[in-house]
């Protein structure tokens, strides 16, 4: 008998109302569900996956697994390896103290809600400030910029309020995300910039690559990778040599302007086309449509922040959105003030906070937190390091950080010398390889949930809760009640709070205290989190297909406390910019390597797919055409790709849509360590060509994962 349920899609922030086809108890086929969703009946490709991968493919585990003395794995009983982990742990802190134990929070971690708050209850009831997570890999440098230059409470403009709107290095309509640092609405993507276009708005795109973002754009400008600091700045000398910057936002909120105007007034644009390899002119467009502009947006994705200068290309970035005042003013509408958790919104500056510069800090460099985590790609330096105080002890909720980090030669050495490793998953991943006990984790279809990841990233209020579509199988764990077993095992008492960014657990004053032998009742958690909800909780039980609340017009409203200013160019940022005013070109490589994201895969998830392996069997390098006339490469080819750092082989495939100079592969595919023959393999590795000890940030420490200088030749061994 077919029956259909109604849930969402946990994949991303998204949160993509679904449908679900039942026969005999088992889900089948998944839909998109436009019966409520603000977005319509939408559901990308890894959504239409979903209950493949629920059902098992890429190899999902049903039962937890103990590492055993030969270093094989065997089934173990959730109950004895939750009783194994607690004791080891208990015995670890009480001789180290709590600070040799972190977390890392993986891509599959994010939108398990329960799962994620749980987790933040055990790392504060612990006590250990060694939180890290996928957010300190791909995007550190935008919480640097964070600490460094300040916010404006209100929050950038909407899309489709904008009349001038610029992206560096994202492509949404690809990941589905935008918000809160690249331009896009959530969901459908493509629907907001066609509403945008339509309202008459520019768009820029700046990309190596004529991204599938790009066919909405006005202007195109395709540098060489790496470059984004310049380019900005020089953006930055314009509206500043023209006098079109916003003079009452700037004069109102920021400071630093003439330390600004000194510390780019090299940077011409004529010196920033010639390193970034683009047309002058395009440079001077892109600085008179948004200094010409009414309501500006300019933000970036994970390309800039990936590349080389990391921080100084955010921080320029946000410096041009400030001068162009690209926030939301008092008595601007807001379009979705959130559902679950209604917030007012203030126009007012929030000073820099520097948290890097304060203590807790690591202990192998002299950085601290940001956003109240600890830079990832200093994990290895922190299990490694000679130090009382070093990491012991890592439990991986929902992510594969080995594999994510790069350099697996520096980084699998410090996973090595873990005193316990733990794995919450529900695959055997790279990093699950290595680890002590791989607890095998429930699916999303299989747990109560609530919209609370996309609650302020919904184009317009909505909300939604779902119940379990099928049970979870009797050997997985629910990720929150891993978190609350192990606090119970080791006499940590749990308070379980509606967190979010911006937020000290310790000083949130609503919570719910957990029993330590009474389990809590998920539903009854969810009901807890949309206590304050515009929408009631029974409405939201009663409604599995979401709900859109019509609420009364929010405005922003002027500053209620006393505000703070933005620092448009603190000296550090002016350093990094004199830096890289002098620095040489890096010479000995003829192509720079960028990162790509595909519609078939979210980071290391879906990458085995059918519709992922049928189109991806390998991991491609894809480069212009004329530089495989150049190289003599044909469609197909193998290939090796080499940087300073390692080497993989892999096959070409061409691609015009990619400025001549750069190739394009795609991050997490792959073994952690590439035999050679990626059909084999199912890809190959570029993390073998990054590096963890070389032209690494200062503040985050973030390695190059983007704009990495490589030479490509034919691979004629094979």
């Amino acid at each position: 008998m077919s029956t259909k349920v109604k849930t969402f899609c946990r994949n991303c922030s998204a949160l993509c109302a679904m449908e679900i086809d039942m026969e005999g108890g088992r889900m089948v086929r998944a839909r998109p569900d436009g019966s409520a969703s603000p977005y319509g009946a939408y559901l990308c490709p890894k959504g239409m996956a979903a209950v493949e991968f629920h059902n098992g493919a890429e190899g999902r585990l049903l039962e937890s697994m103990a590492r055993q003395v030969d270093g094989s794995f065997a089934p173990v009983a959730n109950d004895a390896a939750l009783d194994a982990i607690g004791s080891k742990l208990k015995a670890l802190v009480a001789e180290h103290g709590p600070r040799c134990v972190a977390v890392y929070h993986g891509t599959g971690a994010y939108r398990s809600v329960l799962g994620g708050l749980m987790e933040r209850a055990f790392v504060a009831a612990l006590g250990t400030p060694n939180f890290f997570s996928t957010m300190t890999i791909d995007q550190s440098a935008k919480w640097v910029t964070m600490a460094r230059l300040g916010t404006m409470a209100s929050g950038k403009n909407a899309l489709r309020d904008c009349d001038v709107a610029l992206l560096a290095g994202g492509n949404p309509l690809v990941t589905h995300q935008g918000a809160p640092f690249a331009l896009a609405e959530s969901g459908a993507p493509a629907r907001g910039f066609e509403a945008a276009r339509a309202n008459g708005c520019k768009v820029i795109i700046v990309d190596p690559r004529r991204t599938e973002t790009a066919r909405y754009a006005d202007l195109l400008i395709q540098p060489l990778p790496g470059h984004d600091a310049a380019i900005f700045a020089a953006i930055a000398h314009i509206l500043l040599r023209e006098g079109t910057y916003d003079r009452a936002f700037t004069d109102k909120w920021c400071n630093g302007v003439e330390e600004l105007r000194a510390a780019v007034a090299p940077f011409t644009p004529e010196l920033a086309a010639a390193r970034a390899d683009v047309p002058v002119e395009q440079i001077e467009l892109a600085a008179k449509w948004l200094g010409e502009g009414r309501r500006v947006y300019a933000g970036s994705g994970t390309g800039p922040s990936f590349s080389t200068h990391s921080n100084t290309n955010d921080h320029m970035i946000e410096v041009v959105n400030a001068l162009c005042g690209g926030y939301r003013r008092e008595g601007d509408r807001m379009r979705n003030p959130g559902t679950l958790r209604t917030k007012p919104a203030f126009e007012m500056a929030v000073s820099p906070s520097r948290s890097f510069e304060r203590e807790p800090k690591c202990v192998s460099e002299d950085t601290g937190q940001l956003l109240g985590e600890m830079p990832s790609a200093l994990m290895p330096k922190e299990i490694m390091a000679d130090h009382p105080d070093r990491i012991r002890v890592l439990i991986v909720f929902g992510g594969d950080p080995l594999m994510a980090l790069g350099d697996p030669a520096v980084a699998k050495p410090a996973f090595e010398h873990l005193d316990l490793l733990v794995s919450l998953d529900c695959r055997m991943n790279e990093t699950a390889k290595l680890a002590d006990y791989v607890i095998a984790s429930s699916q999303p279809f299989e747990r109560h949930e609530i919209s609370i990841p996309g609650d302020a990233l919904y184009p317009e209020p909505f909300a939604q809760y779902t119940r379990p579509v099928v049970e979870k199988p009797a050997g997985c764990l629910h990720d929150w009640e891993f978190f609350w077993a192990l606090a119970g095992r080791m006499g940590v008492p749990l308070t379980f709070k509606f967190w979010n960014y911006g937020l000290n657990f310790a000083d949130i004053p609503e919570g719910l205290a957990l029993s330590a032998t009474e389990k809590p009742d998920p539903e009854a958690l969810c009901r807890f989190l949309a206590a304050n909800s515009a929408v009631p909780f029974d409405e939201l039980l009663n409604h599995p297909e979401g709900v859109r609340p019509e609420m009364p017009p929010q405005y922003v409203q002027p500053a209620s406390v006393t505000s703070g200013r933005l620092e448009l160019m603190p000296p550090d940022v002016a350093g990094e910019l004199s830096g890289i005013l002098g620095e040489d070109e890096e010479k000995g490589f003829a192509y720079r390597l960028t990162s790509r994201r595909i519609l078939h895969a979210l980071n290391g998830a879906f990458r085995y797919s059918y519709e992922a392996q049928r189109r991806y069997p390998v991991n491609y390098a894809y480069m212009n055409p004329q530089d495989m006339a150049r190289e003599g490469l044909a469609d197909g080819d193998p290939v090796e790709i080499a940087s300073e750092t390692g080497a993989v082989r892999t096959r070409a495939k061409a691609e015009g849509r990619l400025r001549p100079g750069v190739i394009s592969m795609t991050h997490m595919f792959g073994p952690l360590v590439s035999t050679g023959d990626p059909e084999a393999d199912g890809g190959a590795n570029v993390g073998q060509l990054c590096s963890l000890t070389k032209v690494l940030e200062q503040v985050n420490f973030m390695p190059r994962f983007s704009a990495i200088p490589v030479n490509v030749r034919a691979d004629r061994s094979r």
